[in-house]
């Protein structure tokens, strides 16, 4: 397990600078709004995957895990082609009325019906991300992390840099990143089927039944996941305006980067917390949660006590053009909630291969819930984004609070 976290704490660190970089090549770009645009397109894409998805980027994976140690389950490929087939019938019908319904989607994502010309290229993006996610979901089932996160650095660290070569419109940008994605997860898919036991895979519907059982109950809170990092961008396009919305989804997406450095832990651990639960090896499942709890806490609070400081200059270095101090107090406000979000990230995946219950799904909603009561009165009450994006960081530490008591519940147990 040692190795597999080396190599996908490199991974993700390598993804991590690459979404650096992105975000300061988009500044750059030439015409109105382009970086709000681009960073409203990407949080777009986040919002909309978890409910696409139908939580099989977490069943996939366990399944593999369980049925290659339990002979109750069935094959492990068999898992991952009833897999597959559910999710891409689920992206298809939603990417062709996504097409259909261009002009009020745009309105509902971008605040304007102007934006319909972003919808193709997103379209694109998700087709592509679906296939990554296939892929990268049957390599982590089978522990094969060189793969898995080989996979990973070229979709999500290497090809969202090189798109930018050469170009300035966020259109083509959007565009040949779906493109690229597309044609990269095709292959890897194509050398998958390559190794599948085809002879041992018959009747997929029993494997789609248990999949979807475990993996629908997750929908909700993947969707309110999702929706808990959008809509603080999404409410503030309608509220105050693009420029602001894309300072919002910016610092959100800095938020998801802070997550991301903690995310190997949950990447890795689910399969292996998998094979762990299988054989009730319990006690070694309390040890990684302990030295994991410890470890996330004390480098995330480190973190912070040094963007609190420095704000102003890490912006002002990263994003290399000016931008007015309004992004620095909203980029400040959003990632006092960082604490809560990566304990949160290092924790979620214990809990998903611990218990068939949707856990983490309760605790999604119960603070996506109070999310939207306090944006309700904000709303109502005429207050403006800087509310919206303070309410955002109160959810976050319900869900730190009841993920805490949840994992301190598995940790008494015998």
């Amino acid at each position: 397990m040692k190795r597999d976290l080396i190599i996908t704490f490199a991974s993700e660190f390598i993804i991590l600078i690459s979404g650096l970089l992105v975000y300061k090549f988009a500044a750059n770009l030439i015409g109105k709004d382009t970086f709000s645009q681009y960073a409203l397109a990407r949080r777009t894409i986040a919002f909309v995957l978890p409910f696409l998805s139908l939580g099989l980027t977490v069943g996939i994976p366990r399944y593999i895990a369980f049925a290659g140690l339990n002979k109750n389950y069935k094959h492990p490929d068999r898992y991952f082609l009833a897999g597959i087939l559910t999710l891409y019938t689920n992206v298809f019908f939603f990417i062709l009325l996504f097409n259909l319904l261009k002009f009020h989607f745009a309105f509902l994502f971008f605040g304007k019906s102007e934006y319909y010309n972003l919808i193709y290229p997103i379209s694109l993006m998700i087709a592509g991300l679906t296939l990554h996610s296939s892929c990268y979901s049957y390599y982590r089932g089978k522990l094969l992390m060189i793969r898995a996160n080989t996979l990973q650095i070229i979709n999500s660290g290497v090809i969202p840099v090189l798109v930018f070569i050469n170009q300035t419109d966020v259109i083509h940008i959007l565009l040949l990143t779906g493109l690229l994605w597309i044609a990269t997860s095709t292959l890897a898919l194509i050398s998958i089927f390559k190794n599948l036991a085809w002879d041992k895979i018959i009747s997929l519907f029993p494997p789609i039944k248990e999949l979807l059982m475990y993996g629908i109950q997750r929908v909700p809170g993947d969707f309110g996941m999702a929706a808990l990092i959008s809509l603080p961008s999404i409410v503030t396009a309608h509220l105050s305006g693009v420029k602001e919305a894309g300072y919002v989804a910016f610092s959100t997406t800095i938020l998801n980067m802070t997550g991301s450095v903690f995310a190997p832990i949950g990447l890795v651990l689910l399969p292996k917390a998998s094979q762990l639960i299988a054989t009730r090896d319990l006690k070694k499942l309390k040890k990684y949660i302990l030295k994991i709890a410890s470890f996330t806490l004390m480098l995330t609070l480190t973190g912070l006590i040094l963007f609190q400081i420095f704000a102003n200059e890490i912006i002002r270095i990263y994003l290399g053009k000016p931008f007015n101090d309004e992004l620095a107090i909203i980029a400040r406000i959003i990632m006092l909630g960082c604490l809560s979000y990566t304990f949160y990230v290092s924790m979620r995946s214990i809990l998903d291969a611990y218990y068939f219950k949707a856990v983490n799904t309760l605790n999604i909603l119960i603070s996506f819930s109070i999310f939207l009561i306090a944006t309700f009165f904000v709303y109502m009450l005429g207050g403006n984004h800087i509310l919206i994006v303070s309410s955002f960081v109160m959810a976050l530490y319900s869900l730190g609070t009841l993920t805490l008591f949840d994992v301190g519940k598995l940790l008494r147990m015998k």
